[in-house]
């Protein structure tokens, strides 16, 4: 038995967190939305919780280490991938959903490093 350990550990570390099954229709949306705006080497996975979608966002092991010791670098990265205020994403969601993206790095994330996005345009 203990010979199967590293391989069913392995497995389980390749299987999905959710099948896009369990995702609500707004969460595919916007996971559709980021999916397009990165390289396809990063993971993208989104969640509804507590009436907000929550963006994981996963560039690959190197290049998320790198960022993760240059937070302003890794702010602004993530930051470009909220959708702006006038795209069509924003029609398609209930008025009072947030956006919020949050990076991770082998598994682990910080909550202290989520963006939150906005419905709103900065002001001039």
């Amino acid at each position: 038995m203990q010979r199967y350990v590293p391989a069913i550990c392995a497995l389980l570390l390749l299987t999905p967190q959710a099948t896009s099954a369990e995702q609500s229709e707004d969460a595919k949306r916007l996971q559709h939305e980021l999916a397009a705006k990165v390289p396809s080497t990063w993971q993208i996975h989104v969640t509804q919780r507590d009436g907000q979608l929550l963006g994981f966002v996963t560039p690959p092991y190197q290049e998320a280490f790198n960022l993760w010791y240059e937070p302003q670098k890794l702010q602004e990265k993530i930051q470009s991938l909220c959708p702006a205020p006038q795209d069509a994403i924003w029609s398609q969601l209930p008025a009072a959903m947030q956006l919020t993206l949050q990076p991770t790095v082998g598994g682990k994330s910080a909550d202290g490093m989520r963006i939150s996005c906005s419905r709103a345009a900065p002001p001039a």
